[in-house]
C-alpha cells in the first residue's frame, strides 16, 4: 500500500499517496486549480502557461502547481484564499489576452473554451492595453483536416507535446523564440500523422480547429451522444455531436483501459460517410432488373430461409474488424440457432482463456511486446500502436513477427518464428518465459483484401 501524506489545501486537510501531483491533491480536496498546458496523458508537466500559480507556505514566490508533487505537511493556498495567488493568475490571464482576438462569437471553441471560462472566473474586467493587437494571416491549413489560427494560440505546447511524445511523429513544432514563437509543421509540410485530429481536442483555445466542423454548429444547439467507434475491432469510446439529427463531429470519450482518450483520424473524421449519396441504407435483393430495394422484414425472412436451407453447411469467416460482442453473438446464432460450425471458440476454451485476458492498457506496462501479424500495427489497430509506443518509452522490447516486419531478417518468417516460440528453442522464447510482464498481441489480417 502506498504511503500517505497529509496536505492542506485552502484550509482543507486531505491525505493522498506520496508522490501525488499538487493539482490532483487539490482535486482530492474538492478544489480546482485552473490549468491550460497541464495534461497528464502527455507526460511530465512543463509549466508553460503559469495558470496554475499557487502560494505554498515556506516558499517566497508563487509556484506552478502542475510541476510539483506534494509532501507531508505541505500547506497550499490557491486563488480562492490567497490574494497573492489571485493576483498572479489574473496577471497571467491578462498577459495571455494581450494579443488574443475578441472573436468568441465566431470561434468554433466559443461556448466550450477553457480560456473563455477562466477569463470570466479569474480574469480582469477590462483591459489596460490601448495598442492594436497583433494580427497574422488565418486560417493556416496545417493539413486537409486541420486549420491553425495563430492569433488565438496561447503557446501551451499541448499539440507539439502530443506530436513528439505520444504519436512520436515529430511533425508539429514550435519555431522561433520569445515573442516570435509560433506553432508550425516541420519544414511546413502537411501534418500527416494518423492521429493528427487529437490536437484539435487537446487545444484549450480555438487555435487548432477541424475543417469538417468549422462554422458548422454552436455549443448551445448541439447534443453529445456517447457511442463507440466501429472503424476497427478496438471499440474506442467516442462522443458524437448531433445537430438537427445529423452527426457533425466525433470526439473521444476517455476509457483509460482501451483508448486513453485518443482517437485515430479514421475514427474521428470518417463520419461524413453517414451522409454519402452512394451509401446503402436499405436492404437490396438481386432480381431480373438488378438490385431492388426491399423492406427489412422481407430481407430478414429471406436470410433466415437461405440459412435454414443450408442445413448446417455454413462456414463463417471473420475479417478481424468485428467486436468481441458481435463475434460472440454470431457464434451463438450459428451454433445454437442453426447448429452450424463457426470460428468462435467453444465455451470451455473461452473460460480457460479468461484468466489470460487483459485490457489494452496492459501493453504499456509490458517488458516485451511481440506483434504477430501485420506491420505496421497502425493500419489495422491504430490505438494499439500508441500503446506499443508507450511500452517502448517505458523500456519494453518490441519485436515484430511478420513477413513484412522490421525484424524479418533476424526472425525469419512469421510461421517459423511462431513454431520456434511454441517449441521454446529460440532466444526470443526464452526471453519471453523469463519476462514478468510480457504481452502477446495478435493483429488479424483479412485474407480477402483490405477492410471496408
Amino acid at each position: 500500500m502506498s504511503e500517505l501524506v497529509a496536505v492542506t489545501v485552502d484550509d482543507r486537510q486531505v491525505e493522498v499517496p506520496k508522490g501525488t501531483g499538487l493539482v490532483e491533491a487539490a482535486q482530492a480536496a474538492g478544489i480546482e486549480i485552473p490549468v491550460f498546458c497541464y495534461e497528464p496523458r502527455l507526460g511530465p508537466p512543463v509549466g508553460a502557461c503559469r495558470m496554475c500559480l499557487v502560494e505554498i507556505e515556506g516558499m517566497p514566490k508563487l509556484q506552478a502547481g502542475c510541476t510539483l508533487t506534494v509532501s507531508d505537511g505541505m500547506v497550499i493556498k490557491t486563488s480562492a484564499t490567497s490574494a497573492k495567488a489571485a493576483e498572479g493568475q489574473g496577471a497571467t490571464l491578462e498577459f495571455i489576452l494581450v494579443n488574443h482576438p475578441l472573436d468568441c462569437p465566431v470561434c468554433d471553441k466559443g461556448g466550450e473554451c477553457p480560456l473563455q471560462d477562466l477569463t470570466f472566473r479569474h480574469g480582469p474586467g477590462n483591459t489596460r492595453m490601448s495598442f492594436a493587437k497583433l494580427t497574422v494571416d488565418k486560417p493556416i491549413p496545417v493539413s486537409p483536416l486541420i486549420a491553425l489560427d495563430r492569433e488565438r494560440c496561447i503557446l501551451c505546447y499541448r499539440c507539439t507535446r502530443f506530436s513528439e511524445d505520444v504519436s512520436e511523429d515529430g511533425q508539429l513544432i514550435a519555431r522561433n523564440r520569445g515573442a516570435r514563437t509560433e506553432i508550425a509543421t516541420f519544414e511546413d509540410e502537411p501534418y500527416r500523422s494518423p492521429f493528427s485530429g487529437n490536437v484539435v481536442e487537446l487545444c484549450p483555445v480555438g487555435a487548432l480547429t477541424s475543417t469538417l466542423y468549422r462554422f458548422d454548429a454552436r455549443p448551445w444547439d448541439i447534443q453529445n451522444v456517447p457511442t463507440v467507434c466501429t472503424g476497427c475491432a478496438i471499440g474506442c469510446n467516442t462522443s458524437a455531436t448531433i445537430r438537427e439529427g445529423k452527426v457533425k463531429r466525433i470526439h473521444s470519450r476517455n476509457h483509460p483501459e482501451i483508448d486513453r482518450g485518443w482517437l485515430c483520424d479514421k475514427g474521428r473524421f470518417s463520419y461524413p460517410h453517414l451522409r454519402s449519396e452512394d451509401r446503402i441504407t436499405s436492404p437490396l435483393r438481386r432480381g431480373r432488373k438488378g438490385l431492388e430495394e426491399i423492406s427489412w422484414d422481407d430481407a430478414l425472412d429471406e436470410a433466415e430461409s437461405l440459412l435454414r436451407e443450408a442445413d448446417g453447411s455454413i462456414v463463417t469467416a471473420f475479417s478481424g474488424s468485428e467486436t468481441t460482442e458481435i463475434a460472440y453473438a454470431l457464434g451463438r446464432l450459428l451454433r445454437g440457432g442453426l447448429d452450424a460450425h463457426s470460428a468462435v471458440l467453444p465455451e470451455a476454451t473461452s473460460d480457460a482463456l479468461a484468466a489470460f485476458r487483459l485490457p489494452l492498457s496492459a501493453i504499456a506496462e509490458a517488458q516485451i511486446v511481440l506483434v504477430v501479424g501485420d506491420d505496421p500495427v497502425v493500419e489495422r489497430a491504430p490505438i494499439v500502436d500508441l500503446w506499443i509506443k508507450q511500452a517502448r518509452r517505458h523500456g519494453a522490447d518490441v519485436v515484430v513477427c511478420s513477413p513484412v516486419g522490421t525484424e524479418k531478417a533476424a526472425l525469419g518468417s512469421a510461421a517459423e518464428t511462431c513454431r520456434e516460440l511454441a517449441t521454446g528453442r529460440s532466444a526470443l522464447a526464452k526471453k519471453l518465459r523469463a519476462a514478468e510482464r510480457a504481452k502477446l498481441k495478435r493483429v488479424v489480417r483479412s485474407t480477402s483484401g483490405p477492410r471496408r
